[in-house]
C-alpha cells in the first residue's frame, strides 16, 4: 500500500512539472522556422518558384522578428494582438505584391480570406 502510494505521488509530481513547462502546448518556433512553415504552407497553394520561395522566406523572417518583437508589449490584451496582427498582416501583403505574379497574389489574398472566416471573421483584411 506504501508503494502504491509513492508510486501514485511521483506520477503526479511529475504531471505537475510536465504541464508546467512554459509554451502552453503551442510551440512557437524560431522566426526562421516559422518563415520555412509559411514557405511550404503557400508553396503548393500558389505554385512557388525557387526564386520566390527565397524572397518569401526573407519577409517572413524579417516579419517574424518584427512581430516577436512588438508582441511583447501587448502580451495578454487581446484587442492590442488583434490590432497588430492586422497590421502585420497588411504588412504582409504589401511585401508580397511585388514578389508574386497578379494570380499568386489574387489566389493568396482569396486563401488569407478562408483562412480569416475558419478562425471565425478576424485576419488579413480584404
Amino acid at each position: 500500500m506504501k508503494k502504491l502510494l509513492v508510486i501514485s505521488m511521483m506520477l503526479v509530481a511529475t504531471l505537475t512539472l510536465a504541464m508546467a513547462q512554459p509554451g502552453g502546448g503551442r510551440q512557437q518556433g524560431t522566426p526562421e522556422e516559422r518563415a520555412k512553415t509559411q514557405v511550404d504552407r503557400l508553396t503548393p497553394v500558389l505554385t512557388l518558384t525557387a526564386d520566390q520561395k527565397t524572397k518569401i522566406q526573407a519577409i517572413e523572417v524579417d516579419l517574424n522578428k518584427q512581430m516577436d518583437a512588438k508582441r511583447q508589449g501587448v502580451q495578454g490584451d487581446r484587442e492590442a494582438m488583434m490590432a497588430l496582427m492586422q497590421e502585420f498582416n497588411k504588412l504582409r501583403e504589401e511585401k508580397y505584391k511585388p514578389v508574386l505574379n497578379a494570380d499568386q497574389f489574387k489566389k493568396y489574398q482569396e486563401n488569407a480570406a478562408a483562412q480569416a472566416q475558419q478562425r471565425g471573421g478576424g485576419g488579413r483584411p480584404q
